[in-house]
């Protein structure tokens, strides 16, 4: 802090933890103990390195001081180990252990931002890009001057045509607005979920009154004053006597209709006073500026894009992968014909679908809906595959497995997601089925006469929200050529153009018109129908079917 007094609410230290994160502490006591012990006034006491009483932070006189209690491992100020107690300046580095902390003052972390003050411009120049570039001011200036503007323009026209990534162009935009205006220090911010956020600067503690920022954002306007101390309004405040501020210029980043951010400049101890030519030069400079940033701007959201499509691709290739995709899956088997398809909605979907053998004659299989799209929908949704397959291997029934899935999936759950899920086993040999349902539709099973019946049996909850849940089982049995299909929600409830749903009775006529098929074009056929009837409309949700036909032993 120095020598100079501070008041206790100016200092403060900030402790980087080991997790990363920052712990703020207001010095506003005389002393500050710090260590494991829980008797510390800063206790630790998981963190490695660190002595039951480890360092104090102490008021001596008009200094802070910091001051190792004997620890084991030392105290290092700005990585120097500290033997007796030292005084602590803006910014010093204290290490304990683990502990990485930072001494500052309200000055020190004020001189390091741009503040906003609430005063009043009082007169000004004031200039708009339409009258900057009709009137052409900078001819009133001499022909010197003329040339300097002109090359300033030049060299901003070509630095500004190359491609660079943002935070590189902000510096540079600064730096030619600095170096054009010839100014001491200046800020440029942009515009950023309705406030400005400061996106490169040159020297520190600029002040910036509130009324210009919002007549430079507000009303388009370039505003230049030309000796702050001179004027009424502002001479007398802190900011700009502290300061020395003689002379200041602010312009909007702006589009063609749009203020995106602004570029402020200052001249303290009237190093130069800013011109109109300025004012004009830099009016100019912050359109171009402005446009070379919207371009750029989109030129990395393009690239964004085109990253997150190639991650979409992979994380749809990973769910293909983890899911089925052998048809038919056991060419051997005679007993049976299978065959699942899948549309995700957005390249990679939350709806599950699998099958496998328990054992010669028991086959198990599963449709589910993850609550949900996308990514996050998809990995939830391999959780739960993964859990239903290392649980059916045990031959549980499926009550007993959906009852064990949904407390695994309640105890790791922090998301709020869940899965609707028909889980089910079939004996190959007789077409006697098992089978547990988690709150979704129960499947069609139809001749291929096209005589359809739907499964009864009491659904049970979602799984992965209720803990400690009993599913109850149902039973039902595939008679010789009967087919059964289970789908997602996603297959109802696709849309036409005008609104309307798919819903229940298309699904019928549909099943119905391809009853005779075998499994898998009559799960195209199906999907087909879907297609036709949305008409190009966006799909919603993702839609998935698993078709089972039984046809007995040989």
């Amino acid at each position: 802090m120095g020598s100079a007094a501070a008041r206790l609410d100016d200092c403060e230290l900030a402790i980087g933890l080991p997790n990363g994160k920052t712990q703020l502490v207001k010095l506003d006591r005389d002393r500050f103990t710090l260590g494991r012990d829980a008797a510390n006034d800063l206790a630790f006491p998981d963190v490695a390195g660190l002595s039951r009483k480890h360092l104090a932070i102490r008021r001596d006189g008009a200094n802070w001081v910091a001051e190792d209690l004997g620890s084991t491992y030392g105290t290092f100020l700005n990585k120097t180990r500290i033997a007796e107690p030292k005084i602590l300046r803006p910014n010093d580095q204290i290490k304990a252990g683990e502990l990485h902390c930072t001494f500052s003052t309200a000055a020190a972390r004020a001189a390091r931002t741009v503040v906003f003050v609430e005063n009043p411009s009082g007169p000004a120049i004031t200039a708009s890009l339409d009258a900057v570039l009709k009137d052409a001011v900078l001819n009133e200036e001499s022909e010197t001057s003329q040339s300097g503007h002109i090359q300033a323009l030049i060299r901003a026209g070509r630095e500004l045509a190359g491609h660079m990534p943002l935070d590189t162009l902000f510096e540079l935009i600064l730096t030619l607005s600095v170096d054009a205006a010839k100014a001491t220090r200046g800020a440029l911010m942009t515009l950023e979920d309705g406030e400005l956020r400061i996106r490169a600067h040159k020297g520190d503690g600029l002040r910036i009154s509130s009324r210009v920022r919002d007549l430079v954002m507000g009303e388009k306007r370039s505003m230049l004053v030309h000796d702050a101390l001179m004027d009424e309004s502002l001479g007398a405040r802190m900011s700009i006597v502290q300061d020395q501020i003689r002379s200041m210029l602010a312009v909007p980043l702006q589009t063609e209709d749009r203020v995106i951010g602004l570029i402020y400049l200052d001249s303290p101890f009237l190093i130069r006073e800013f011109t109109k030519a300025d004012l004009s030069l830099l009016t100019v400079m912050g359109n171009i500026a402005a446009v070379r940033i919207e371009h750029a701007r989109m030129a990395e959201m393009e690239q964004a894009e085109k990253l997150r499509a190639q991650e979409m691709q992979h994380a749809a290739m990973i769910q293909r992968a983890i899911l089925p995709s052998n048809f038919p899956p056991f060419p051997e088997r005679t007993e049976f014909q299978l065959h699942a398809a899948m549309t995700p909605a957005k390249g990679i979907g939350g709806d599950l679908f699998d099958f496998f053998l328990l054992d010669d004659n028991h086959l198990a299989f599963a449709v589910g809906d993850v609550s949900g799209k996308g990514v996050p929908a998809a990995l939830f949704m391999a959780v739960a595959r993964t859990l239903l397959r290392s649980t059916a291997q045990h031959k549980a029934s499926p009550a007993k497995c959906m009852a064990y899935l949904n407390a695994a999936l309640v105890e790791q759950n922090v998301s709020g997601m869940f899965v609707t899920l028909f889980y089910g086993v079939m004996d190959t040999r007789t077409g006697e089925m098992e089978f547990a349902n988690a709150g979704h539709m129960l499947p069609y099973v139809f001749s291929a006469t096209g005589e359809m019946r739907e499964l009864t049996h009491k659904s049970g909850p979602m799984v992965g929200l209720f803990p400690k849940f009993a599913f109850t089982q149902g039973s039902a049995r595939l008679q010789r050529g009967e087919t059964m299909v289970i789908y997602t929600d996603g297959l109802t409830e696709a849309r036409d153009p005008q609104g309307d749903f798919f819903e229940e009775d298309r699904l019928k006529a549909s099943l119905q018109t391809h009853a005779t098929k075998a499994v898998e074009p009559l799960l195209a056929g199906l999907l087909g129908d879907v297609e036709t009837f949305a008409a190009g409309a966006p799909q919603a949700d993702d839609i998935t079917a698993l078709a089972l036909r039984y046809l007995g032993p040989a």
